[in-house]
């Protein structure tokens, strides 16, 4: 059976489980975590400062030594914090020609990316006659050095390096299986941070990690930051899925710290939330099951990685393993055919009377087979780079946000008559659209607002506006949606 380890760090502390076994059966043996920093919470808001690496290596290797892990083969999770992550929209393709995609893109859309950073990507939708959306992860070779560094003072060596929040939207989907056409957002707790998932069925489409005032779970104005920080997402999710809500919020955690947060949650929100226990539903081995470790919500990254990786699954998002497109035939091999049908002709010619004309017949068809081959490879690179034209096309005819943005300050009435609260920009099927919500003197301000901003390729619809009170020199408020057209080549 296959032993194996999974393994986060911050400079707080370290977790770490242990679980062994097979396709169809995973035992999960051991759960803990090690001090890093004495006098201080716990929280995860990734690994510890480089400088700092070798210690943290130590410590854990310490408290493995005293547990008698041995060595393993060690699965390390990172956090959203550590990373840099971008939505990327591409044209209609075929999934195997998404990697090379995605690498012509993020060099324009990572504000470091080279040839020595980590990338890697998941897709969010699946069509591929349809423009495609991919969620792309990146990390520097800083951070990949540091996790090389604490593995190594452990006595270990990582064999993946896994993005924490998608592995814990894994085991919440393999727990608790959702609808193919419901977005749930994630909540995971860690100390004063919080790792905020949106998942429809499996399928991650949006993460953040925020930063908290404290511990939710024992401040209430930390409690009350966590609540702004959720709506938040919720919005920004709602605007991304072109105004589907998230239908549902799944804490991590357990006990009644937990369940008098996740009744909040419900209260305020309006949205059913209900609390995910990790360590239900999995097999435990006896020394597990007697000591759960506190705070158990916060392992379900390090659970769900483990689990996927002993059922083969690949993980959503693994830097040392990016997505990588179909290898391309190798050259030798054409030179290793030349030259055996050079030693096939020889031999031919010396044993014509034993091989005779049918046997160096088949030699002729076998080359032409593979000589057909190597076309088909040069077929499908001028295919590549004519995608890449395209891309590089499609992407000039976006939508010039800086344009827009000069425009619609030139086009807003003066502060006394109206102003704006929120304003959301994205891309939409006609091209572009601004969502504005604010609030205004009169309903008439209101109207003329969506005239001065309407003309003939600027469409104005939704003007929702309603009598506000809660502005003392604003008597409406409204919420408008702005369609704007792609540029022009």
């Amino acid at each position: 059976m296959t032993r194996l380890l999974a393994l986060e760090w911050n400079e707080d502390e370290a977790r770490l489980v242990v679980a062994s076994g097979r396709r169809g059966t995973v035992v999960f043996e051991e759960a803990f975590c090690v001090p890093l920093a004495e006098g201080q919470g716990s929280s995860a808001a990734g690994p510890a400062p480089a400088w700092d690496a070798k210690t943290v290596g130590q410590k854990i290797a310490q408290a493995a030594a005293a547990r008698r892990l041995g060595r393993l083969d060690v699965l390390v999770a990172l956090g959203r914090s550590s990373i840099e992550l971008r939505q990327l929209s591409l044209p209609p393709a075929p999934d195997e020609e998404l990697p090379n995609l995605v690498r012509f893109q993020a060099v324009r859309e990572f504000n470091e990316l080279d040839e020595h950073w980590l990338l890697d990507f998941t897709p969010i939708d699946d069509a591929p006659d349809q423009p495609r959306t991919v969620l792309a992860a990146a990390i520097g070779p800083e951070l990949a050095a540091q996790v090389q560094t604490v593995c190594a003072a452990a006595g270990w060596k990582p064999q993946r390096l896994v993005l924490r929040p998608c592995a814990a939207a894994s085991l919440v989907s393999r727990l608790r299986p959702g609808s193919a056409y419901q977005a749930r957002l994630l909540v995971d707790l860690l100390g004063d941070e919080a790792d905020l998932t949106v998942m429809v069925d499996r399928k991650v489409i949006f993460l953040r990690t925020a930063r908290l005032s404290g511990d939710p779970l024992v401040q209430p104005e930390a409690a009350a930051d966590l609540l702004v920080q959720i709506r938040r997402t919720m919005a920004a999710v709602q605007n991304q899925l072109e105004g589907r809500q998230v239908a549902s919020i799944v804490l991590c955690g357990d006990g009644e710290d937990y369940e008098a947060l996740a009744q909040r949650i419900d209260h305020q929100l309006a949205t059913p939330t209900e609390l995910f226990h990790p360590f239900d539903g999995v097999e435990l081995g006896e020394e597990l099951a007697q000591h759960l470790p506190d705070y158990p919500g916060r392992y379900a990254p390090l659970v769900g990685m483990l689990w996927d990786e002993l059922e083969g699954i690949a993980p959503a998002i693994d830097f040392l393993h990016p997505r990588q497109p179909p290898k391309p035939p190798s050259p030798h091999r054409k030179w290793i055919l030349a030259a055996a049908a050079g030693l096939l002709a020889v031999l031919g010619f010396f044993g014509y009377q034993i091989y005779g004309k049918y046997q160096l017949a088949e030699d002729v068809d076998e080359l032409r087979q593979h000589a057909q081959e190597l076309d088909q490879a040069i077929k499908q690179a001028e295919k590549a780079e004519k995608i890449y034209l395209e891309v590089a096309r499609w992407k000039e005819t976006d939508v010039h946000w800086l344009e827009e943005l000069r425009r619609l300050s030139e086009k807003f009435p003066p502060a006394k008559q109206a102003m704006v609260s929120q304003m959301l920009m994205g891309p939409s099927r006609r091209g572009g659209a601004v969502q504005l919500e604010g609030f205004a003197q009169s309903a008439s301000d209101i109207d003329a607002l969506a005239e001065n901003l309407r003309d003939a390729d600027h469409q104005v619809e939704g003007r929702n506006r309603a009598e506000d009170a809660s502005r003392k020199d604003y008597s409406w408020r409204y919420r408008m949606n702005i369609y704007v057209p792609p540029r022009e080549l």
